[in-house]
Order: C-alpha cells, then structure tokens, then sequence
C-alpha cells in the first residue's frame, strides 16, 4: 500500500512539474525590474 501511494506522490508531482514548464523550449525570460514594472503598468492601463 505503502508502495502504492509513493508511485501516485511521485506521479503527480512529475506531472505538476511538467505542466509548469516551458513546452516550446524557447529561452526563459529574465526581466530586470525595471521591465516588470512597466509591464505591470502597461496591464494595468489596459
């Protein structure tokens, strides 16, 4: 049983982890703070 419930854990975190992940395998994007702030304003404005 023990075995059981460690195989579903370890399912559904490889699952939840996938999902976060970038699917077109294109580069993360660092924003400096400066670029989050006017991105912030900009959806804001919108």
């Amino acid at each position: 049983m023990k075995v059981i419930l460690l195989l579903l854990t370890v399912f559904f975190t490889i699952m939840a982890v996938s999902s976060c992940t970038n699917d077109e395998g294109e580069d993360l994007e660092i924003l400096t703070p400066e670029e989050q702030e006017e991105q912030l304003e900009a959806k804001a404005m919108k």
